[in-house]
Protein backbone atom coordinates (compact mmCIF):
# COMPACT_ATOMS: atom_id res chain seq x y z
CA UNK A 1 0.00 0.00 0.00
CA UNK A 2 2.82 2.36 0.97
CA UNK A 3 4.62 1.61 -2.31
CA UNK A 4 1.45 2.36 -4.31
CA UNK A 5 1.00 5.72 -2.52
CA UNK A 6 4.65 6.53 -3.21
CA UNK A 7 4.21 5.64 -6.93
CA UNK A 8 1.10 7.82 -7.29
CA UNK A 9 2.90 10.63 -5.47
CA UNK A 10 5.85 10.35 -7.85
CA UNK A 11 3.51 10.38 -10.88
CA UNK A 12 1.74 13.47 -9.55
CA UNK A 13 5.07 15.21 -8.90
CA UNK A 14 6.33 14.46 -12.41
CA UNK A 15 3.04 15.65 -13.91
CA UNK A 16 3.23 18.97 -12.08
CA UNK A 17 6.93 19.33 -12.96
CA UNK A 18 6.22 18.79 -16.68
CA UNK A 19 3.31 21.25 -16.60
CA UNK A 20 5.58 23.84 -15.02
CA UNK A 21 8.17 23.29 -17.74
CA UNK A 22 5.53 23.85 -20.43
CA UNK A 23 4.30 26.92 -18.58
CA UNK A 24 7.81 28.39 -18.46
CA UNK A 25 8.36 27.62 -22.13
CA UNK A 26 5.11 29.34 -23.10
CA UNK A 27 5.84 32.33 -20.88
CA UNK A 28 9.05 33.18 -22.73
CA UNK A 29 11.29 36.01 -21.56
CA UNK A 30 8.72 38.80 -21.99
CA UNK A 31 5.96 39.39 -19.48
CA UNK A 32 2.60 39.04 -21.21
CA UNK A 33 0.18 40.52 -22.07
CA UNK A 34 2.32 42.97 -24.02
CA UNK A 35 1.51 46.65 -24.44
CA UNK A 36 2.35 48.56 -27.64
CA UNK A 37 2.15 52.14 -28.86
CA UNK A 38 1.56 52.54 -32.61
CA UNK A 39 2.69 55.51 -34.73
CA UNK A 40 1.66 55.98 -38.36
CA UNK A 41 1.34 58.79 -40.89
CA UNK A 42 -1.90 59.78 -39.17
CA UNK A 43 0.17 60.68 -36.10
CA UNK A 44 2.91 62.55 -37.91
CA UNK A 45 5.26 60.08 -39.62
CA UNK A 46 6.33 61.19 -43.08
CA UNK A 47 6.11 57.61 -44.37
CA UNK A 48 5.00 54.30 -42.88
CA UNK A 49 8.00 52.43 -44.30
CA UNK A 50 10.48 52.74 -41.41
CA UNK A 51 13.99 51.60 -42.37
CA UNK A 52 15.99 53.06 -39.45
CA UNK A 53 15.41 54.29 -35.88
CA UNK A 54 17.70 56.13 -33.45
CA UNK A 55 16.90 57.33 -29.92
CA UNK A 56 18.56 60.31 -28.25
CA UNK A 57 16.96 60.97 -24.85
CA UNK A 58 13.35 61.98 -25.46
CA UNK A 59 13.93 62.37 -29.19
CA UNK A 60 13.24 59.52 -31.60
CA UNK A 61 14.45 59.72 -35.19
CA UNK A 62 12.72 57.65 -37.88
CA UNK A 63 14.41 57.11 -41.23
CA UNK A 64 11.81 56.39 -43.87
CA UNK A 65 11.49 55.28 -47.45
CA UNK A 66 10.58 58.29 -49.64
CA UNK A 67 9.65 60.46 -46.64
CA UNK A 68 13.04 61.64 -45.38
CA UNK A 69 13.56 61.79 -41.60
CA UNK A 70 10.87 62.26 -38.97
CA UNK A 71 11.84 63.59 -35.54
CA UNK A 72 9.46 62.73 -32.70
CA UNK A 73 9.80 64.60 -29.41
CA UNK A 74 8.21 62.28 -26.86
CA UNK A 75 8.14 64.86 -24.07
CA UNK A 76 6.22 67.41 -26.16
CA UNK A 77 4.50 64.86 -28.43
CA UNK A 78 5.59 66.87 -31.47
CA UNK A 79 6.59 65.55 -34.91
CA UNK A 80 8.90 67.33 -37.34
CA UNK A 81 9.72 66.15 -40.86
CA UNK A 82 12.96 66.79 -42.79
CA UNK A 83 13.05 66.13 -46.53
CA UNK A 84 15.00 67.37 -49.55
CA UNK A 85 12.83 70.49 -49.64
CA UNK A 86 15.01 71.81 -46.85
CA UNK A 87 14.19 74.01 -43.89
CA UNK A 88 13.54 76.82 -44.34
CA UNK A 89 12.39 75.81 -47.79
CA UNK A 90 14.25 77.51 -50.56
CA UNK A 91 12.70 78.69 -53.78
CA UNK A 92 11.67 75.74 -55.91
CA UNK A 93 14.11 75.65 -58.81
CA UNK A 94 12.93 72.24 -59.96
CA UNK A 95 15.95 70.34 -58.66
CA UNK A 96 15.26 69.53 -55.02
CA UNK A 97 18.55 67.70 -54.41
CA UNK A 98 20.38 71.01 -55.00
CA UNK A 99 18.50 72.85 -52.27
CA UNK A 100 20.38 73.58 -49.07
CA UNK A 101 20.05 72.46 -45.45
CA UNK A 102 18.42 69.07 -45.85
CA UNK A 103 19.19 65.31 -45.88
CA UNK A 104 21.09 63.99 -48.88
CA UNK A 105 17.97 62.18 -50.10
CA UNK A 106 14.52 61.06 -48.97
CA UNK A 107 15.25 57.32 -48.84
CA UNK A 108 17.04 57.13 -45.48
CA UNK A 109 18.53 53.69 -44.87
CA UNK A 110 20.62 54.17 -41.72
CA UNK A 111 20.82 56.62 -38.77
CA UNK A 112 23.86 56.84 -36.49
CA UNK A 113 24.05 59.11 -33.40
CA UNK A 114 27.48 60.70 -32.90
CA UNK A 115 28.89 62.96 -30.15
CA UNK A 116 27.40 66.27 -31.28
CA UNK A 117 25.50 65.24 -34.40
CA UNK A 118 23.47 62.49 -36.01
CA UNK A 119 24.55 60.86 -39.28
CA UNK A 120 22.11 59.79 -41.99
CA UNK A 121 22.86 57.45 -44.87
CA UNK A 122 20.59 57.56 -47.92
CA UNK A 123 19.79 55.22 -50.77
CA UNK A 124 19.66 57.21 -54.01
CA UNK A 125 18.57 55.83 -57.38
CA UNK A 126 19.11 58.83 -59.66
CA UNK A 127 22.05 60.94 -60.75
CA UNK A 128 23.82 63.80 -58.98
CA UNK A 129 22.57 63.20 -55.43
CA UNK A 130 22.53 60.84 -52.52
CA UNK A 131 25.23 60.13 -49.97
CA UNK A 132 25.45 61.00 -46.29
CA UNK A 133 24.30 63.92 -44.14
CA UNK A 134 24.61 64.99 -40.55
CA UNK A 135 22.25 66.96 -38.37
CA UNK A 136 23.74 69.23 -35.71
CA UNK A 137 21.04 71.13 -33.78
CA UNK A 138 23.54 73.69 -32.46
CA UNK A 139 24.25 75.07 -35.92
CA UNK A 140 22.17 77.79 -37.60
CA UNK A 141 21.76 75.49 -40.58
CA UNK A 142 21.70 72.11 -38.81
CA UNK A 143 21.93 69.90 -41.89
CA UNK A 144 25.11 69.31 -43.87
CA UNK A 145 25.31 66.81 -46.71
CA UNK A 146 28.18 65.12 -48.52
CA UNK A 147 27.54 63.92 -52.02
CA UNK A 148 29.02 60.57 -53.03
CA UNK A 149 28.37 60.86 -56.75
CA UNK A 150 32.04 60.64 -57.61
CA UNK A 151 34.48 58.04 -58.86
CA UNK A 152 35.00 55.23 -56.33
CA UNK A 153 32.21 56.53 -54.06
CA UNK A 154 28.71 55.13 -53.92
CA UNK A 155 25.33 56.81 -53.66
CA UNK A 156 23.46 53.85 -52.15
CA UNK A 157 24.47 53.91 -48.48
CA UNK A 158 23.35 51.01 -46.25
CA UNK A 159 25.73 51.02 -43.26
CA UNK A 160 27.60 53.55 -41.07
CA UNK A 161 30.01 53.19 -38.14
CA UNK A 162 32.10 55.68 -36.14
CA UNK A 163 35.67 54.67 -35.30
CA UNK A 164 37.55 57.54 -33.66
CA UNK A 165 37.99 60.24 -36.29
CA UNK A 166 36.87 57.88 -39.04
CA UNK A 167 33.34 57.34 -40.33
CA UNK A 168 33.06 54.03 -42.16
CA UNK A 169 30.45 54.21 -44.93
CA UNK A 170 29.13 50.98 -46.44
CA UNK A 171 27.43 51.03 -49.83
CA UNK A 172 26.52 48.85 -52.80
CA UNK A 173 29.95 49.51 -54.29
CA UNK A 174 32.20 48.94 -51.28
CA UNK A 175 33.49 50.68 -48.18
CA UNK A 176 34.26 54.40 -48.13
CA UNK A 177 36.31 56.17 -45.45
CA UNK A 178 35.29 59.66 -44.34
CA UNK A 179 37.39 61.88 -42.04
CA UNK A 180 35.09 63.34 -39.39
CA UNK A 181 37.53 66.17 -38.54
CA UNK A 182 38.30 67.46 -42.02
CA UNK A 183 34.88 66.37 -43.34
CA UNK A 184 36.53 64.96 -46.45
CA UNK A 185 36.46 61.59 -48.19
CA UNK A 186 39.76 59.78 -47.59
CA UNK A 187 39.80 56.45 -49.39
CA UNK A 188 37.74 53.54 -50.69
CA UNK A 189 37.87 49.72 -50.37
CA UNK A 190 36.33 47.08 -52.63
CA UNK A 191 36.88 43.43 -53.52
CA UNK A 192 40.12 44.53 -55.20
CA UNK A 193 41.42 45.57 -51.76
CA UNK A 194 40.26 42.48 -49.85
CA UNK A 195 36.52 42.83 -49.19
CA UNK A 196 34.53 39.61 -49.51
CA UNK A 197 31.85 41.41 -51.54
CA UNK A 198 31.18 44.93 -52.73
CA UNK A 199 27.68 45.26 -51.27
CA UNK A 200 28.43 46.24 -47.66
CA UNK A 201 25.37 45.61 -45.46
CA UNK A 202 26.85 45.86 -41.96
CA UNK A 203 29.88 47.29 -40.12
CA UNK A 204 31.06 46.45 -36.59
CA UNK A 205 33.95 48.33 -34.98
CA UNK A 206 36.24 46.74 -32.39
CA UNK A 207 39.51 48.06 -30.89
CA UNK A 208 41.75 45.86 -33.07
CA UNK A 209 39.45 44.79 -35.88
CA UNK A 210 36.83 46.07 -38.27
CA UNK A 211 34.15 43.53 -39.20
CA UNK A 212 32.22 43.98 -42.46
CA UNK A 213 29.17 41.97 -43.52
CA UNK A 214 28.76 41.77 -47.29
CA UNK A 215 26.75 39.98 -49.98
CA UNK A 216 29.57 37.41 -50.30
CA UNK A 217 30.57 36.69 -46.70
CA UNK A 218 32.29 38.53 -43.86
CA UNK A 219 35.55 40.47 -44.03
CA UNK A 220 37.76 41.33 -41.05
CA UNK A 221 40.31 44.09 -41.22
CA UNK A 222 43.21 44.10 -38.77
CA UNK A 223 43.71 47.80 -38.21
CA UNK A 224 47.36 47.80 -37.18
CA UNK A 225 48.51 45.91 -40.27
CA UNK A 226 45.77 47.07 -42.63
CA UNK A 227 45.15 43.49 -43.77
CA UNK A 228 41.89 41.76 -44.66
CA UNK A 229 40.63 38.23 -44.03
CA UNK A 230 37.53 36.74 -45.63
CA UNK A 231 35.10 34.34 -43.93
CA UNK A 232 32.94 32.30 -46.29
CA UNK A 233 31.61 28.74 -46.53
CA UNK A 234 34.74 26.94 -45.40
CA UNK A 235 34.81 29.20 -42.33
CA UNK A 236 31.25 28.15 -41.42
CA UNK A 237 29.01 30.60 -43.28
CA UNK A 238 26.50 28.45 -45.14
CA UNK A 239 24.62 31.61 -46.18
CA UNK A 240 26.99 34.18 -47.61
CA UNK A 241 24.77 37.27 -47.76
CA UNK A 242 25.23 38.79 -44.31
CA UNK A 243 22.71 41.46 -43.41
CA UNK A 244 23.72 42.43 -39.87
CA UNK A 245 26.51 42.19 -37.27
CA UNK A 246 26.23 42.74 -33.50
CA UNK A 247 28.31 42.41 -30.34
CA UNK A 248 26.46 39.99 -28.04
CA UNK A 249 28.21 39.78 -24.69
CA UNK A 250 31.79 38.84 -25.52
CA UNK A 251 30.86 37.24 -28.84
CA UNK A 252 29.93 38.52 -32.30
CA UNK A 253 26.73 37.49 -34.04
CA UNK A 254 25.91 37.68 -37.72
CA UNK A 255 22.51 37.39 -39.40
CA UNK A 256 21.89 36.38 -43.01
CA UNK A 257 19.15 37.41 -45.42
CA UNK A 258 17.93 33.79 -45.43
CA UNK A 259 17.35 33.87 -41.66
CA UNK A 260 20.40 32.04 -40.34
CA UNK A 261 22.22 33.27 -37.23
CA UNK A 262 25.95 32.72 -36.72
CA UNK A 263 28.29 33.22 -33.77
CA UNK A 264 32.01 33.79 -34.15
CA UNK A 265 34.28 31.43 -32.20
CA UNK A 266 37.66 33.16 -31.72
CA UNK A 267 39.35 29.95 -30.55
CA UNK A 268 38.78 28.18 -33.87
CA UNK A 269 38.51 31.38 -35.95
CA UNK A 270 35.28 29.97 -37.37
CA UNK A 271 31.59 30.90 -37.51
CA UNK A 272 29.13 28.48 -35.94
CA UNK A 273 25.44 28.26 -36.81
CA UNK A 274 23.06 29.08 -33.96
CA UNK A 275 19.81 27.18 -33.50
CA UNK A 276 17.07 29.42 -32.07
CA UNK A 277 14.09 27.67 -30.49
CA UNK A 278 11.48 30.30 -31.34
CA UNK A 279 8.99 29.65 -34.18
CA UNK A 280 10.23 32.56 -36.30
CA UNK A 281 13.73 31.21 -36.91
CA UNK A 282 13.16 30.63 -40.63
CA UNK A 283 12.31 34.26 -41.37
CA UNK A 284 14.81 36.41 -43.25
CA UNK A 285 16.88 38.75 -41.07
CA UNK A 286 16.88 42.51 -41.63
CA UNK A 287 18.88 43.63 -38.59
CA UNK A 288 20.15 42.75 -35.10
CA UNK A 289 19.90 45.03 -32.06
CA UNK A 290 21.20 44.43 -28.53
CA UNK A 291 18.96 46.25 -26.03
CA UNK A 292 18.89 45.91 -22.23
CA UNK A 293 20.45 42.45 -22.14
CA UNK A 294 18.41 41.05 -25.01
CA UNK A 295 19.07 40.47 -28.70
CA UNK A 296 16.27 41.55 -31.02
CA UNK A 297 16.40 39.79 -34.38
CA UNK A 298 14.25 41.80 -36.78
CA UNK A 299 12.87 39.45 -39.40
CA UNK A 300 10.46 39.27 -42.32
CA UNK A 301 7.99 37.38 -40.11
CA UNK A 302 8.30 39.16 -36.75
CA UNK A 303 10.98 39.58 -34.09
CA UNK A 304 12.99 36.82 -32.41
CA UNK A 305 14.25 37.74 -28.93
CA UNK A 306 17.16 36.16 -27.07
CA UNK A 307 17.89 36.67 -23.37
CA UNK A 308 21.68 36.90 -23.06
CA UNK A 309 21.84 36.00 -19.36
CA UNK A 310 19.41 33.05 -19.38
CA UNK A 311 19.82 31.79 -22.96
CA UNK A 312 16.06 31.70 -23.58
CA UNK A 313 14.29 32.54 -26.82
CA UNK A 314 10.99 34.34 -27.31
CA UNK A 315 9.22 36.02 -30.24
CA UNK A 316 6.65 38.68 -31.04
CA UNK A 317 4.47 39.19 -34.11
CA UNK A 318 1.49 41.26 -35.19
CA UNK A 319 -0.65 38.89 -33.11
CA UNK A 320 1.10 40.33 -30.03
CA UNK A 321 0.62 43.93 -31.13
CA UNK A 322 3.35 44.74 -33.69
CA UNK A 323 2.17 47.03 -36.49
CA UNK A 324 3.39 44.45 -39.01
CA UNK A 325 5.37 41.23 -39.19
CA UNK A 326 7.83 42.84 -41.61
CA UNK A 327 10.28 44.41 -39.14
CA UNK A 328 13.32 46.28 -40.43
CA UNK A 329 14.93 47.71 -37.31
CA UNK A 330 14.80 48.17 -33.53
CA UNK A 331 16.12 50.74 -31.04
CA UNK A 332 15.76 51.02 -27.27
CA UNK A 333 14.83 53.93 -25.03
CA UNK A 334 14.97 54.05 -21.22
CA UNK A 335 12.24 51.45 -20.66
CA UNK A 336 10.96 50.25 -24.03
CA UNK A 337 11.84 49.19 -27.57
CA UNK A 338 10.90 50.82 -30.87
CA UNK A 339 10.36 48.69 -33.98
CA UNK A 340 10.34 49.99 -37.55
CA UNK A 341 8.02 48.12 -39.90
CA UNK A 342 6.49 48.54 -43.35
CA UNK A 343 3.30 49.82 -41.70
CA UNK A 344 4.65 52.34 -39.21
CA UNK A 345 6.44 52.20 -35.87
CA UNK A 346 5.57 50.15 -32.79
CA UNK A 347 6.89 50.75 -29.28
CA UNK A 348 6.91 47.87 -26.80
CA UNK A 349 6.29 49.31 -23.33
CA UNK A 350 8.07 48.17 -20.16
CA UNK A 351 10.74 45.81 -21.45
CA UNK A 352 11.87 44.74 -17.95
Amino acid sequence: MGGRIFSWGLVLFLHIFILNLFSLAEAGILKRPLSFQQITTKDGLSSEMISAIAVEGEEVWFGTYAGGATLYDRSRKVFKVYTTKGEPQEKDDGVSIKWKNHPAYNHISVILPDRDRIWFGTYFYGFGGGGISYYNPKKKNPWKRFNTFKKDLAKKIVALAVDGDILWVGSEKGLSIFDRKTEKWVSFCSTHDGLAGNFVNAILVQPEFLWVGTNAGISRRQKSQNTWKTYAQKEGLTDLEIKSLAKVGERIWAGSTKGTLYEYDPASDQWKKLEPTDPLKSGGINSLAVIQGKVFVCRDNGVSIYGISDGQWDSITSADGLASNTVFCAAGDKDGVWFGTDQGASRLHHLQ
